[in-house]
């Protein structure tokens, strides 16, 4: 250990409480520091799990004395790996899950590491909940600072629209709370800008909607039928875009043959755009039904567990033009059965209603595809990661554009391209107001925000 890391080590411990503590000799140390992404194995110097910002204060104030890097941990499941960190600083808020209803104003109050799971069945009792993604466990925070789309999508928009207000604690220890009459600029960033929150997140408030009544499930195609379907699929939404509808199929390899399963969740009364889209793909429906809302939005969580290694790229195009043939193609290339190739689509219109308050980039799309692979063993990590490359590639040489940062690393940049110079002028702006010191900058801000410059 360097004199430098030792000096950091005996200012933390005189500055933060032992139980707000966890050092790597401490019993539960090798598991906390463990994110669920297992590409990213890193070893903390330290980790501090509080609310208090005077605690948060001290800590970061330690850090910084001592030239140590921080990163900040919300659910932790970010593709790139940014809520942890080697030799530095882990703020985890992962622990702290509370979440409360005002049924007054209908505002819901989130702690930062809460998971989908605690805000839907907390929002349930009361008949509300806030549009939010397709796995359970997701963290709420991460997701909605890069954007957040789900189940629903089509018909309500993205997480990000629906942040009512938030608390940040900035790295000189300032409590700046974040909202339409205050700091506006800052949670305009908030909303889905893709570049971390200046500051650390204390607590998050949305604005919460009526509960509804969905049909939901999965049709399955084998091989071949799935080209017809997505270009059926890509057809009915060309012809009239799906106002209640969201679809979500996705490929992959099944006993060495690919396999689609359009997995949809509708929100209409009658279903009619469900015959719409019944009649033009066929198929086997009767997986197709009245579900919870709660039900649909833990349905796939066996998918992604255990945690395992990962790697995804991701491909946005502005028209229905996604010629079915390359997903076809990328899955039949796969290096292994944990590879996928999803389409999601979006309702243009839907997406630009809340365009003016938020810093989300990509509210021009109609189709999204991502490429993921989940692997176990490391000696698999250059296959899994060349592939996702390579055809993300071949996506883009076939119209498709920039990435969405919930779904993107840092290791080749990009997800900046999507961004028009007056919000990169804007992100460099809130970096100069908030958080000068480039703190908090671990994640895309590290290459969005020199793009402004360039």
């Amino acid at each position: 250990m360097t004199g430098q890391a030792q000096g950091f080590l005996r200012s933390l411990t005189q500055a933060v409480p032992a139980d707000c503590l966890l050092l790597p000799s401490d019993g539960g140390f090798a598991t906390a520091r463990l994110v669920y992404n297992r590409m990213h194995d890193c070893h903390p110097a330290a980790i501090v799990r509080s609310l208090d910002p005077s605690v948060l204060t001290m800590a970061v104030s330690a850090a910084r004395a001592h030239d140590i890097p921080i990163a900040v941990r919300g659910g932790g499941h970010h593709i790139g790996g940014f809520s942890t960190i080697d030799d530095g600083l882990l703020i985890d808020l992962s622990v702290f899950r509370r979440v409360s209803l005002d049924q007054v104003s209908g505002v819901a109050r989130v702690e930062p590491g809460a998971r989908l799971a605690d805000l839907d069945r907390t929002l349930k009792r009361h008949g509300r909940f806030v549009p939010s993604g397709t796995v359970s466990e997701t963290g709420i925070t991460g997701l909605t600072l890069g954007g957040g789309i789900g189940w629903l999508v089509c018909r309500d928009g993205l997480t990000c629209d629906y942040l009512h207000s938030a608390t940040v604690l900035l790295a000189d220890g300032q409590l700046v709370h974040a909202s339409e009459s205050e700091h506006a600029d800052l949670l305009w960033a908030l909303r889905g800008g893709g570049v971390g929150a200046f500051g650390i997140v204390l607590e998050l408030r949305f604005s919460t909607l009526e509960l509804p009544r969905i049909i939901a499930g999965s049709v399955t195609f084998g091989a071949g039928d799935a080209d017809r379907v997505l270009a059926e699929l890509q057809d009915i939404h060309r012809d009239a875009p799906l106002l209640a509808t969201s679809l979500a199929p996705v490929m992959q390899v099944n006993a060495g043959h690919p396999v689609l399963s359009v997995d949809l969740c509708c929100a209409q009364p009658g279903g009619a755009e469900l015959d719409r889209i019944r009649a033009r793909i066929g198929g086997d429906w009767t997986g197709v039904r009245e579900r919870r809302y709660t039900q649909w939005q833990s349905a796939f969580d066996s998918q992604y567990l255990p945690p395992k290694r990962g790697y995804w790229k991701s491909v946005h195009f502005g028209t229905l033009h996604l010629d079915p043939a390359v997903i076809a193609e990328a899955m039949a290339d796969a290096p292994s059965p944990g590879c996928t190739g999803l389409i999601e689509f979006y309702n243009r219109e839907t997406l630009r209603a809340a365009a003016s308050a938020s810093a989300f980039p990509l509210r021009y799309s109609v189709l999204g595809v991502l490429l993921s692979a989940r692997w176990a063993d490391s000696s698999a990590d250059i296959e899994h990661m060349r592939w996702a490359r390579r055809w993300a590639a071949v996506l883009r040489e076939n119209g498709g554009g920039v990435g969405y940062s919930n779904y993107s690393g840092t290791d080749e940049g990009g997800i900046q391209q999507g961004y028009d110079s007056e919000a990169l002028r804007t992100f460099e702006r809130l970096e100069r107001t908030y958080d000068p010191a480039k703190v908090f900058r671990r994640g895309h801000r590290e290459t969005v925000v020199p793009a402004a410059r360039s």
